[in-house]
């Protein structure tokens, strides 16, 4: 009897250890899984694709090819006057619906970050200085827009095969991101996005 009774009180100290372990190890694993994950947000990861933003040159750097163009005033301007500061570099042309609907997003954005080291930069491809003039002023848009008379820098230099297409610039003059077609710029997601660049 007292070698059964040894048998149960030992089967039973088992079951009690076992379950213990059962329900202490989940909570273990639970809590060492939540301290080994990054940051959400850490280095931009969650954003690009929540903002519809493809991610360029993450392991092989892309510099954003250079190009000066002139304002809708006449003045010459530069990307490369830009490095140091994030440049949102956007493809437009006025008979382009969704180049439309999306520009108020895109002033938003400027509005929030033009002090914080954005530039949003608007180039209008093969239209006349009067005509893409006339839409922006009657827009009371703020943001810097440039004419691509002949197209050579949406067509040639950055590949731009439909409009809207937006580039994202980092500060250090890459190419990080691409968006084709529209998209709702003042989002949560994609400021949130430009506020992780802007720290970086």
């Amino acid at each position: 009897m007292l070698r059964r009774k040894g048998k149960r009180v030992a089967s039973s100290m088992v079951i009690r250890n076992y379950l213990l372990l059962a329900t202490i190890l989940p909570a273990f694993f639970i809590i060492i899984s939540l301290c080994c994950l990054p940051e959400v947000g850490a280095a931009g990861q969650d954003y690009w694709a929540d903002a519809g933003v493809l991610r360029i040159g993450e392991k092989n750097p892309v510099p954003a090819p250079i190009f000066t163009l002139n304002t809708l005033d006449g003045r010459k301007v530069s990307l490369k006057d830009f490095k140091g500061k994030v440049v949102f570099l956007n493809f437009w042309a006025t008979w382009c619906p969704p180049c439309v609907v999306e520009m108020p997003s895109m002033e938003a954005l400027h509005k929030k970050f033009k002090d914080k080291g954005l530039v949003v930069m608007a180039v209008n491809s093969e239209e006349s200085m009067k005509k893409v003039g006339k839409f922006i002023k009657k827009k009371n848009y703020t943001f810097l827009v440039l004419l691509d008379e002949d197209g050579a820098v949406a067509n040639d230099s950055y590949r731009a095969i439909g409009f809207p297409t937006t580039y994202l610039i980092d500060k250090l003059g890459n190419v990080v991101g691409k968006a084709e077609g529209a998209r709702e710029w003042d989002s949560r997601e994609s400021v949130q996005l430009i506020e992780e660049m802007l720290k970086q």
